[in-house]
């Protein structure tokens, strides 16, 4: 397209070059947008990740996306501080500039720790490792972590469980059933690893099968909600599936108890009831059921299903215990505060998540360790100042002694 000088004038295009890659930024001021935007590559386990990262000045957003091999294996995304004045232009630029390095530092970041991880015998945090590369879409790292656990620690019913995950979100259902059997076959009585892998053999077309496992999971846990709703999705993906092949023998059994599903917990429930977010989305799956729109219904019971399941915050509870015991983020008093307020705010928004509080007692501790630390330095340092001043001798010494109590204390919650 012919740009003149008074359309580059008018349209502020501008491009510039920083140390973490291309730049750019452009205003269209007929519809008021300013977007800026960065590209870098990072080099991390013998790959290249390239990060694109945009953001929108109006709307204070940033986004980062990560590409392995051309494809986007994450999204992450940031907002400013809306309570804040609204930054100047070279302040947005600075806050992206920001965000873009923390995300690129994070990729290099966990393989830095996957390596420290593999030279020490805590399986514990090959999983939680593995669980970060899941989340980021780094699934064949993620599969090699948990495999990794399971074969060092056979009965950590977790990895399974997560494997299995991985698996099925490769696309790959039969090995997921197949580590999803042996996770149930060790604890038979966990109604969250019959669910999983009710789950994956409806990915693999085996309703009957599906539908044992997720009975199973309720006799072991009548008031197990989601699987309800995963009955009801084996049903309508079984219909879809007959409905592709032409023949919907046992349609009319079927529709009716998803409805009977639908009907029975709205009038159970009062907390669904109750919540026109709930209700309107059941109301929604009943009609799509009674017309026979059932990928509709489906598309519908997974929003559902997506809203009733606890918040992602692995990376905020299992990425800080990670940078804490392999990335030196315990000494940094500035990376425990932010985290602290982090997890304070995660808290307000589920006050019923236990791993979260038991993560914030977790910096509670961390933080004591740190002025404990500190504490001994200035006592020691009065007694090195004054050699007679014996009372700060004597402090430092009772803190010295106790001391290694606490530090083992700390040691012994974070194994």
């Amino acid at each position: 397209m012919h740009c003149s000088v008074e359309n580059a004038r008018r349209f502020h295009i501008l491009l510039v070059y920083w140390d973490v890659g291309d730049i750019y930024s452009f205003t269209h001021y007929g519809e008021k947008m300013e977007q800026i935007g960065i590209n870098s590559n990072v080099y991390a386990g013998g790959k290249i990740f390239h990060i694109q990262s945009s953001g929108n000045i109006n709307d204070l957003t940033v986004q980062a996306e990560i590409f392995e091999a051309g494809r986007i294996i994450t999204v992450e995304k940031k907002k400013l501080d809306s309570a804040k004045v609204k930054p100047s232009a070279d302040e947005f630029a600075e806050f992206l500039k920001t965000f873009h390095n923390e995300v690129s530092w994070e990729i290099e970041l966990m393989f830095f720790m996957r390596d420290k991880i593999r030279t020490t015998s805590h399986t514990v945090s090959n999983n939680k490792i593995g669980l970060l590369f899941m989340h980021k879409g780094l699934l064949d790292e993620a599969i090699s972590e948990f495999t990794f656990t399971i074969e060092k620690s056979p009965e950590m019913v977790e990895a399974y469980s997560n494997l299995g995950t991985c698996y099925l979100q490769k696309g790959d259902p039969k090995s997921a059933i197949e580590i999803l059997r042996r996770a149930t076959n060790l604890r038979p009585t966990f109604p969250d690893l019959k669910n999983s892998l009710g789950l994956a053999l409806i990915k693999a077309h085996r309703f009957d099968e599906a539908q044992a496992e997720f009975s199973e999971a309720l006799r072991i846990n009548p008031n197990y909600i989601i699987v309800y709703l995963n009955i009801a999705l084996a049903h309508l993906e079984n219909l879809s599936k007959q409905q592709t092949d032409g023949t919907l023998p046992a349609e009319s059994k079927l529709k009716a108890s998803v409805i009977e599903i639908f009907q029975k917990t709205l009038a159970t429930n009062p907390d669904f009831s109750n919540y026109r977010f709930y209700s309107y989305r059941f109301e929604k799956i009943i009609k799509a059921v009674e017309a026979g729109t059932y990928a509709l219904a489906i598309e519908t019971i997974e929003d559902v299903r997506n809203s009733m399941q606890g918040p992602n915050l692995d990376e905020t509870i299992h990425g800080f215990y990670l940078r804490f015991l392999f990335g030196g983020a315990g000494k940094d008093e500035k990376v425990l505060t932010d985290y602290r307020h982090k997890l304070e705010e995660h808290i307000e928004e589920n006050p019923t998540y236990a791993d979260l509080r038991n993560s914030l007692g977790l910096v509670y501790l961390i933080q004591c360790r740190n002025l404990f630390l500190k504490a001994m330095a200035e006592f020691k340092k009065a007694y090195e100042i004054n050699p007679e001043y014996k009372s700060a001798y004597k402090n430092f010494r009772l803190v010295q002694n106790d001391g290694r109590e606490f530090l083992n204390l700390l040691r012994a919650i974070l194994k």
